[in-house]
């Protein structure tokens, strides 16, 4: 295997692991007890990949009671994180190829990291249900940090602790979010065509590799006609 990166840093909902059912299961019950009607699985997915507030938002101003930020919001947003906790069992679900991706990039001596907006507190326990401990070698979630993706920063911090330059990292997503953080840092982008993309066009996003499936990563520096030439490792 020739991959043409030093690190590798991936999302996770909707690049590694379809955690819909689980979150579409923590929102529905938000609602609900909010007093507002339950949401079917496909509304959900369209709200996932911007952070769980921003989730507890779109859920919201979907139900028409969009409430201002301050402890009205705060209360829903702590009812939500309650079933969100609740739902991880749901939310355990590996994309086919995922696990053998990162385990071979890790045996070729690429450094793979996490890099999520998911809360922190809530990744521990994936992992423990995925069998995943040791798959990452840096992790930076939702609230590590005092920003998150698109912001660059959350990328730049994985570089930085890996004493790399951003430009021999990939950064491995499903949605525009992922591609205005690797645009950001100046760090190349995969994308797969599965995941929360919502109507980001994927083809538009300069990816060096747009992928139906993670495996494809192994094959190498050859990627599609639409990429930019990576730096060396």
């Amino acid at each position: 295997m020739t991959f043409p990166f030093r690190a590798a840093l991936f999302d996770l909902d909707g690049t590694l692991i379809d955690s819909a059912g689980g979150i579409a299961e923590a929102v529905n019950r938000t609602l609900l007890a909010l007093g507002h009607a339950a949401q079917d699985e496909a509304t959900v997915r369209g709200w996932i990949g911007d952070g769980a507030r921003l989730l507890l938002r779109r859920a919201l101003d979907h139900a028409g009671a969009s409430l201002p930020a301050g402890e009205g919001f705060e209360a829903a947003y702590a009812l939500l994180m309650r079933h969100y906790g609740e739902s991880l069992p749901r939310q355990a679900v590996a994309y086919p190829g995922a696990a053998e991706a990162m385990r071979a990039l890790q045996a070729d001596g690429v450094r793979v990291a996490l890099c999520t907006n998911k809360p922190a507190r809530f990744i521990a326990p994936l992992l423990d249900a995925l069998d995943w401990h040791g798959c990452f070698e840096a992790i930076v979630g939702g609230d590590t940090l005092p920003e998150r993706k698109p912001d660059a920063r959350p990328l730049l911090h994985i570089a930085e602790g890996f004493d790399l330059v951003p430009g021999h990292c990939l950064m491995v997503g499903d949605s525009r979010t992922d591609a205005e953080a690797a645009r950001a840092a100046a760090m190349p982008l995969a994308l797969v065509d599965y995941g929360y993309r919502r109507d980001f066009d994927l083809d538009a996003a300069g990816a060096w590799r747009v992928m139906g499936d993670l495996r494809e990563l192994l094959h190498g520096g050859a990627a599609s006609a639409r990429v930019k030439a990576p730096a060396g490792r």
